[in-house]
């Protein structure tokens, strides 16, 4: 015989399968809204977990529209030397320090993009390092990579804390990039 606690236990099993949406007949197709519910969460346009980001070898492309409405974007930056991309770099952190201590985050958005570029100049320029500094530059520079993208992404957002943080990451790698090169490189 089933006791007071078990009859209890039981009627409210049966009373959540009888109000959950997905039960009876359509509990498969509950199930499968449920599922796609996840897969577009997880599918936004964004990678979340592989990191792809191999520049100009089939990886994440800045150019082509990952998630944003416009697919125009920003007219791409391009920097002749590395000497010129780590200046840009310098500079473009400060302005956009600035820009975030007024309040402004919008235009940091634009800037972030042009330091993603500035990267991949610094990525693809930057034959000078040589030895064990080569492996620990390139993965810096994935780093900064990383950070740069997530400070743009943030900044399209117009979310200023996530890009508060975002510019500390990205500042916070360039004296480690810097110290990988030779002395007056940059």
């Amino acid at each position: 015989m089933i006791g007071h606690n078990g009859f209890l236990a039981i009627t409210t099993v049966i009373g959540l399968m009888v109000a959950s949406p997905a039960s009876g007949q359509d509990s498969e197709r509950g199930r499968g809204d449920q599922l796609r519910g996840l897969q577009l969460a997880a599918n936004d346009g964004h990678d979340h977990g592989k990191d792809d980001h191999d520049h100009g070898k089939g990886g994440h492309d800045h150019g082509k529209d990952h998630g944003h409405d416009d697919k125009s974007h920003f007219e791409a930056k391009s920097f002749s030397t590395v000497k010129e991309a780590w200046s840009f770099l310098a500079t473009t952190t400060t302005e956009a320090e600035k820009l975030l201590a007024e309040g402004k985050v919008e235009p940091i958005h634009e800037l972030a993009e042009h330091i993603g570029s500035a990267v991949h100049t610094l990525e693809d320029k930057s034959d000078m390092v040589t030895g064990d500094a080569k492996p620990k530059l390139a993965a810096a520079l994935k780093q900064l990579d990383k950070a740069a993208d997530e400070l743009h992404h943030s900044a399209g957002s117009n979310d200023a804390d996530a890009v508060a943080l975002n510019l500390k990451k990205v500042k916070g790698l360039l004296p480690l990039v810097q110290s990988l090169y030779p002395d007056g490189t940059l």
